[in-house]
């Protein structure tokens, strides 16, 4: 099935200026960026905000391969390059990259890490309108797994199904949607099986959060959540072994998530991708993606409406 592309659209960031004017960011490099890894067989997709400071000074954001957005506070830009420092997985990594025309070209390096990276400016993916919906697509058709294909070549015998429910007995790959669309409403639901955790991938790059955590305090890593960008406003999700309902509209950056009925997300702006996103191609129409690596999960139910 083949669904219509939107047209690339791209931001250029600004902030508020005085008498009403926007003001002009001292740096062409401040805003934010998709960033795609070069030459890994793993993770490739990482993303960074890069904000101005009252003082002229710099902070931002960044997703690295996977995890939450995590803050950056030594951020230096001089004669057109950039540099700053960024801790990750026991490591200290040190970033730098430079602007070549529309492109941001870096390298990272650690005792262990030592690759490079492009970076292309984030498209606003600003909606014009309300979205037309069109049918319901069922995208799990309740008997085997077509219409969905593994991520990589491991684990490809670990997502099985049962008695209509499709089922994740274990640790394994994570299960992509041969659908790729721009505009969509999201319809699924879910059981986690153990005190482990999945997560729903929305055009495979902005993960909607599930885990063991009832009657916890929201935050950017409860369920709901964009995992490590936004919060629900509530906590909305059952005991573990029980079955769940979660609803999600997405128009350009705009997303708005029910879990079990509780809107916990209205209509707010995803920033940028979340950690092991499929790719960081933001401007493109992209699949659901159920994570598979965390702990064993089940599904059931899954009905998408694309927008025409």
């Amino acid at each position: 099935m083949m669904l219509p592309m939107l047209v690339i659209s791209f931001i250029a960031f600004s902030g508020a200026g005085e008498a009403g004017k926007q003001a002009i960011p001292s740096s062409p490099i401040a805003g934010r960026w998709d960033l795609t890894i070069l030459d890994t067989d793993g993770f490739s997709s990482a993303w960074l905000e890069i904000l101005e400071r009252k003082d002229g000074g710099f902070q931002g954001r960044l997703v690295w391969l996977f995890g939450g957005a995590e803050p950056i506070t030594d951020i230096k830009i001089k004669s057109g390059r950039l540099s700053f420092h960024h801790h990750f997985m026991g490591e200290n990594l040190e970033f730098s990259a430079a602007l070549d025309e529309e492109v941001l070209r870096g390298a990272t390096k650690g005792d262990r890490t030592s690759v490079k990276w492009i970076g292309f400016r984030a498209p606003a993916l600003r909606a014009t309108g309300k979205p037309r919906w069109g049918k319901p697509h069922p995208l799990f058709n309740g008997a085997d797994l077509s219409g969905w294909a593994h991520r990589g070549s491991s684990g490809s015998s670990c997502w099985k199904v049962r008695r209509s429910v499709l089922v994740n007995d274990q640790r394994c790959s994570d299960l992509i949607s041969e659908i790729r669309v721009h505009d969509f409403q999201l319809h699924l639901e879910f059981k986690l099986e153990d005190g482990g955790g999945s997560g729903v991938y929305l055009r495979g790059r902005y993960e909607v959060q599930i885990a063991d955590d009832a009657g916890k305090q929201p935050s950017e890593r409860t369920t709901g959540a964009i995992f490590g960008l936004i919060a629900p406003s509530r906590s909305a999700a059952k005991p573990q072994g029980e079955w769940q309902s979660m609803d999600v509209m997405l128009v350009g950056r705009t997303v708005t998530v029910d879990i079990n009925g509780q809107t916990v997300i209205s209509k707010m702006e995803i920033p940028g991708i979340t950690g092991a996103a499929l790719d960081s191609r933001e401007e493109t129409p992209g699949p659901i993606m159920l994570q598979g690596d965390h702990g064993r999960v089940a599904f059931r139910n899954i009905v998408m409406t694309p927008a025409e």
